[in-house]
């Protein structure tokens, strides 16, 4: 009995070394064999499957080369890898089967199959946003905050953890969440700015009235961010590590510690679209999320990780993701995916755009440029240094952004405003002078532009009296004002005017040269105004390919 205890006992001391990735492994093991060593005849009592298949590696190993179990400690180590590779798919296999499983299956794969996403866009909400990804809060004070001062409204945020518990059911799991909030400072970052927008999505697409809790799981994050999990049939995955778990429901925590206060006498909601404004009363600090209850994973009764909660917006959230005060744009879902600390920047102008861009709806002021420098620019957007030492480095980098972005869908195409290369070697300080000092053009996406026209049409079919119309008649008139349109509209050939005919035509520099019968190099640089005087035969090519028959001009003209 004595070397039967002996064996058990070095079983634990193989665990504890050679599984040091999964901590906990040895104290299951132990109370399975202690179990084990309790059962008589009956033989009721089955350890876990990861116990099982080292037991069952071990057998194979001692019966194949003839080993004696009493001398475990003199070989067991020789065979660690064999013995790992066996065992580690079932170690993983239970604590995957521990997690419980999402409610959102169906609604995150339907959103896996979208470009673009329905998402908040309000003013205070992209602060808040962008204070979280960028980690803005000071700690210098009772509770570390962030001030958000704009024009139209001046916020308070506050890292607070009280107040916000959820309801727990025992001691060891307020000390799990205890655990997860106490970290919620130095987890505020481009990650938990991600975790924002996808609770803000999810609830946006399954709220019915602004008090409605939804569930929430971890799974679901790693499925919008498309983290690699094991796919099921429903190409939603599962199966993931319990670190990547951990990892977004530590952000989901330090979420519910962050609390709003709005700081002028009342909070003036902005509807820059119709020009409204609504107030209301002075409100005090507000949670932004609140959590009704959370679902505790369990190993051998004791909790492992918490993956799932139910949760909805604070008040003051709420009121900007629902009702007639909701202010949402589209989101590029690729936004989610990018890694949060590698491509954060590229996170962070991708958030921007989607923001601007739904400003921008209304008068379809897509074309207005942005600066580059300064404390508006893009790169100050960004979080990028305008060091002058390394002008080239940050050149390359923005532009590198730029192109990731146009590669991926984000944007369709960028392009500077003015900005001539040549000036790189007639003036040293060019990046100060003249680079930071330039604008560049970023022209969104047909999902967004469509998706702007199509709000367009909504609203004038609900502002016209159109049953009381002679449709008829309408059409008769449509058809000969067609006619005389195609007979006298000719354009005349400009930098503006090409630029403008190519992007109704949702074409890009390439395939419009392409179609011209020029070089891209040589429109590129005529539309920037680097060619004042081209040749007559590109004139005349130009000029030809503006004024083909039944193709889009959508800009104002002569005759």
């Amino acid at each position: 009995m004595s070397e039967l205890n002996e064996i058990h006992k070095k079983f634990q001391e193989y665990a504890t070394n050679t599984f040091p990735d999964y901590p906990g492994l040895s104290a299951a093991w132990k109370a399975d064999i202690k179990k084990l060593k309790q059962e008589k005849s009956e033989n009721t009592f089955q350890p876990s499957q990861s116990l099982k298949a080292f037991l069952v590696i071990l057998d194979k190993i001692s019966n194949e080369q003839n080993l004696n179990w009493q001398d475990i400690d003199s070989w067991i180590y020789s065979y660690k890898n064999e013995i790992r590779d066996f065992v580690i798919p079932y170690i993983q296999f239970e604590r995957n089967q521990s997690a419980p499983i999402s409610h959102n299956q169906e609604l995150v794969t339907e959103l896996l199959n979208q470009s673009f996403i329905e998402s908040g866009s309000a003013l205070l909400y992209h602060k808040l946003r962008e204070t979280i990804s960028k980690n803005d809060f000071v700690v210098q004070t009772e509770y570390p905050t962030a001030k958000i001062q704009e024009k139209t409204v001046q916020a308070t945020a506050q890292v607070r953890d009280d107040g916000n518990t959820p309801h727990l059911l025992s001691s060891e799991e307020i000390q799990q969440w205890k655990n997860l909030t106490a970290q919620a400072i130095t987890s505020m970052d481009d990650l938990t700015a991600d975790i924002f927008d996808i609770i803000s999505i999810l609830w946006m697409k399954q709220a019915s009235h602004k008090d409605q809790m939804i569930n929430f799981h971890t799974d679901d994050a790693l499925n919008l961010r498309q983290v690699q999990g094991r796919k099921e049939l429903s190409g939603y995955q599962t199966s993931y590590r319990k670190k990547e778990r951990d990892d977004i429901m530590k952000r989901l925590a330090a979420l519910t510690t962050i609390w709003i206060r709005i700081e002028r006498d009342n909070l003036k909601f902005v509807d820059v679209e119709n020009n409204e404004i609504d107030e209301l009363e002075q409100v005090q600090f507000n949670p932004l999320f609140i959590l009704d209850s959370i679902t505790v994973a369990y190993r051998d009764s004791k909790p492992v990780g918490i993956y799932e909660c139910k949760i909805k917006p604070g008040e003051l959230l709420a009121n900007f993701l629902y009702g007639s005060k909701k202010s949402s744009g589209l989101l590029a879902l690729k936004t989610l995916q990018y890694n949060p600390v590698k491509q954060k920047f590229h996170k962070r102008l991708a958030r921007y755009l989607s923001w601007q861009w739904r400003i921008r709806q209304k008068g379809a002021d897509y074309l207005r440029p942005y600066s580059i420098g300064g404390d508006k620019g893009l790169l100050n957007v960004m979080g990028i240094e305008e060091n002058t030492r390394y002008g080239s480095r940050v050149r390359d980098q923005f532009e590198n952004i730029l192109d990731t972005l146009q590669q991926d869908g984000v944007i369709r195409e960028w392009l500077y405003l003015g900005f001539d290369e040549s000036i790189i070697e007639k003036n040293k300080r060019w990046f100060e002078e003249v680079w930071l000092l330039n604008k560049v053009q970023i022209i969104p996406p047909d999902d967004i532009t469509e998706s702007a026209r199509e709000n367009q049409l909504v609203l004038e079919m609900e502002s016209q009296q159109y049953d009381e119309m002679n449709f008829a008649a309408l059409l008769k008139n449509m058809t000969e004002s067609e006619v005389a349109s195609t007979s006298e509209t000719i354009l005349e050939v400009t930098p503006e005017n090409i630029r403008k005919v190519r992007v109704s035509r949702n074409l890009k520099l390439a395939a419009a040269a392409k179609e011209i019968g020029i070089a891209h190099t040589t429109l590129s640089r005529y539309e920037n105004g680097k060619i004042l005087n081209p040749t007559q035969a590109n004139l005349n090519k130009m000029k030809s390919w503006m004024n083909q028959p039944n193709q889009p001009k959508r800009i104002k003209t002569t005759s």
